[in-house]
Parts: structure tokens; sequence; C-alpha cells
């Protein structure tokens, strides 16, 4: 097989498998809010009046939840349409659109793009909420502890008046890590794999520029010739 036609195989199966890892990026940091009442908790800060009692002084915003579902939700039925669609050309079963090349590299990297951002959201967040979390000496001392937390809703006034807790409905902490940092490895993986489908759409389009007819209006495709 030539080398165009290997990297369209490789190609197709990078957009299922980047379909299949942005569908579990969304899927985790959806159910991880059902624990806490549809809440979203990145961003979220937590403090400890004592090492028994500790609220919420601010709940996170369900913007970041939201943008981190809908973005790796996009992304993937994208991925996943756009590797049917070459799988049905190398099948020779359609002929492949010459206008869609340029369009579907500029998508690609402005995925790889959205996606880091999406992946950043994730991670940052996250990371403010376990710092809130871990913030009490001896109390949970890392955030894949927090689970041990008997009661995340104690209301407790504090000696200090400055701090004033959230109301909120009742949580559940018993799986918020492991949604979370499963989210947070797929959301990175995604930006990987949309990354690595870029530069082979842009190799791929370099590679067989020379070859297209400009004045067609379709190009016939297959393992050989661009998608």
């Amino acid at each position: 097989m030539a080398i165009q036609g290997i990297l369209a195989v490789i190609e197709t199966i990078m957009y299922f498998v980047v379909g299949i890892t942005g569908l579990v990026a969304a899927v985790t940091v959806g159910i991880s809010r059902n624990a806490f009442s549809g809440e979203c908790i990145l961003y979220s800060k937590i403090t400890w009046c004592n090492e028994t009692a500790m609220g919420f002084t601010e709940l996170g915003s369900h913007t970041s939840c939201s943008f981190a579902v809908v973005v790796q939700c996009v992304a993937s039925f994208y991925a996943i349409a756009f590797g049917v669609y070459y799988i049905l050309i190398l099948l020779n079963k359609i002929e492949g659109l010459k206008f869609l090349t340029l369009p579907s590299i500029v998508i690609n990297v402005a995925f790889a793009l959205l996606l880091f951002v999406e992946s950043c959201v994730v991670s940052v967040g996250f990371k403010q909420f376990c710092s809130g979390l871990t913030s009490s000496p001896g109390t949970v001392s890392d955030c894949s502890k927090g689970s041990s937390v008997k009661n995340w809703n104690i209301q407790t006034p504090c000696a200090d008046p400055s701090l004033v807790y959230k109301e909120h409905p009742s949580y559940s902490g018993s799986s918020y890590f492991g949604f979370f940092t499963t989210a947070q490895s797929a959301s990175w993986f995604s930006v990987l794999f949309w990354v690595i489908i870029a530069i082979i759409s842009i190799i791929r389009r370099v590679r067989d520029k020379p070859t297209l007819d400009p004045g067609s209006d379709k190009a016939p495709i297959s393992p050989n010739v661009v998608i």
C-alpha cells in the first residue's frame, strides 16, 4: 500500500479513537455532576473552619462543566461522522469531495486548539477544587482521599466572620476523584489525537496537492489519493 494509503487508514482510525476518547471525557464530566446534585465543582472554593467542619465559600460555575461536555461531544460526533465518511471512500463506495479537503484541515486544527482550552479548563478548575479540599492540615492530605469526608454539607459558622458558606443541595464526594481524573486524562489524550490527525491531514494534503486537477470540482479518492 502506498504511503498515502497508509496515512489515510491511520487518519481514519484516529477519527474513531478520538471520537471515543472525547465521549469518555464528556460523559465523566457529566456524570460527576450527579454526585453534587447537578452542580459543577470546577473552580469551586472550599474553606475549613476546623479539622472537621468545612464548606463551600464559592460554588463552581455551570459554564465550565457545560463547556467541557459540549465541546467534547461536538468534536466526537464530528470525528465519528468523518471517520465513517473516510471508510466509505476507502471502500470505494463514494467519491471524496475535493472542496472538503482544506476545510477539514482547518477544522482539525481548530478542534486541537479548542480541546486544548477545554483540557486546561478542566485541569485548572479541578486543581482549584482540590487545593481547597486539602487546605486543612491533617484532614484530607490528598484530593483522592476526599471520599473520607462524611459530610460535605456542614454550615457551621466560623470564628472568621468573613467566611460565608454557600447553600447547596446534599453533596456526596464518593466518586468525584475517579470521574475527574478520567475526564482530565481523556481530555488531554483528545488534544494529542487531534494534533496527530491535523498533522497527518496536512502531510497528505501537501503530498497530494500536485496531483489534483485545479479545474475539477471533485477528485476521486482512493487509498492513493488525498481525502
